[in-house]
């Protein structure tokens, strides 16, 4: 007997979810993941369409450079599709592989809770991109973080771009993966498991701070010339 993937169904009833995995008995899951997959790239590309993060092109389109500025946005679009690809695969395949060696879960299991998390996180920027669009203007944090707040006290930009990543979908993807890898590795104490999840979110954080304060489009122009 098949078991058919239904994401918000499964998202609901966990134990059950859990114990279908187990058996490997699932059917249309793929289908589900490649079309979050295209959502993805949608979404990534509909914000660079809007402008979001290509302020800095401005420059060549005030100076009448319409040729390289066109030319810059389509090198730029080119660009944030590779990175979605990139997002969903680091999000999809390597915090898997993270989560199966911190936990020894195997890895197509937890690959199927990962995919619930990638969703979250891509309703998330979908809703900031809504709420940037409505009013005309985007931030460099957050209002999901608590950056906004801390930046009225620190002035250290590493730490706010760590802080902007503990967003509320970082929340609920502690809650989605601890209420799916719990029922998996009941040897090991639920403190313990918690956290490792936990764990592995501020240890992203922490990176992607740090690479989002290196001068990262400097060196690539130097590089180039």
């Amino acid at each position: 007997m098949f078991y058919h993937y239904k994401f918000w169904h499964s998202l609901t009833h966990p134990t059950y979810f859990t114990q279908i995995v187990e058996k490997g008995e699932i059917t249309g899951y793929k289908k589900r993941a490649f079309t979050v997959f295209i959502f993805c790239i949608l979404l990534f590309s509909a914000r660079e369409f809007w402008g979001m993060g290509t302020e800095g092109l401005t420059t060549l389109f005030a100076m009448d450079s319409q040729v390289e500025y066109y030319l810059a946005r389509l090198l730029s679009m080119v660009g944030v599709i590779l990175w979605a690809i990139l997002y969903f695969c680091f999000h999809y395949y390597g915090v898997t592989y993270f989560l199966h060696i911190f936990t020894e879960i195997p890895y197509k299991w937890i690959q199927k809770v990962q995919l619930y998390v990638v969703v979250f996180l891509l309703i998330e920027k979908a809703i900031l991109f809504a709420v940037f669009y409505a009013v005309g203007y985007s931030t460099t944090f957050s209002f999901f973080s608590l950056a906004p707040l801390a930046q009225q006290i620190i002035d250290t930009d590493f730490v706010l771009f760590a802080i902007n990543q503990l967003t509320v979908a970082t929340m609920l993807t502690i809650l989605v993966q601890y209420t799916f890898l719990s029922k998996w590795d009941e040897e090991t104490s639920k403190k313990v498991l918690l956290a490792k999840i936990i764990l592995l979110q501020v240890i992203m954080a922490i990176f992607v701070g740090m690479v989002s304060v290196l001068p990262l489009q400097e060196w690539l122009i130097r590089g180039l010339g």
